[in-house]
């Protein structure tokens, strides 16, 4: 007993391993936490600088005038190219899976609106309208997706926006 050193405390030899043991089981569990935190970020991420360049994409359409909008695959093109443009690099080319732009003769149309006070509406009926689609596509960043049986190594959202022109108030009409 003389080679005892007062104030240390001797751990029973079953309990050295133990603090081991838990760490090992507790460790994966903290790190798949952080691994879906990041993966949580990187999602809100993308679908928030998504939406804020489509919306910038079609303020930059409603800037152009409806004169502008009239050929529909250069519409695509040029959504594509302002979103990877708006999105301050985080979204490029490849990430903006598929850009859909469908042309209506004006938002009843659009909206499958009857058409019986066509000569009252006149001014209304003759304004055209879009419906822009865009699908983002983004890989993971951790593989923690995969871990979990995720058949993508990404993930896909879409986005959707109307464009239209209302027409401008005449000084003789009803409110």
């Amino acid at each position: 007993m003389a080679d005892q050193t007062p104030g240390v405390r001797r751990v029973p030899r079953r309990q050295r391993g133990s603090l081991s043991v838990e760490a090992a089981y507790v460790l994966p569990v903290v790190i798949a936490a952080a691994m879906m935190f990041m993966e949580l970020a990187n999602i809100g991420l993308t679908i928030n600088m998504g939406a804020s360049a489509l919306e910038r994409a079609v303020q930059q359409f409603r800037q152009d005038g409806a004169a502008g909008m009239q050929d529909g695959g250069a519409i695509e093109s040029l959504v594509r190219a302002r979103m990877v443009a708006a999105s301050h690099n985080y979204l490029d080319d490849e990430n903006i899976a598929t850009v859909e732009v469908e042309r209506f003769a004006s938002l009843d149309a659009m909206g499958g609106g009857a058409t019986e006070d066509e000569a009252e509406n006149a001014a209304l009926t003759k304004v055209p309208a879009w419906r822009i689609e865009v699908d983002v596509r983004k890989d993971f960043i951790t593989p923690l997706p995969r871990l979990l049986g995720v058949d993508s190594g990404a993930f896909r959202y879409r986005y959707q926006q109307v464009l239209a022109y209302l027409p401008q108030r005449s000084e003789g009409s009803q409110p």
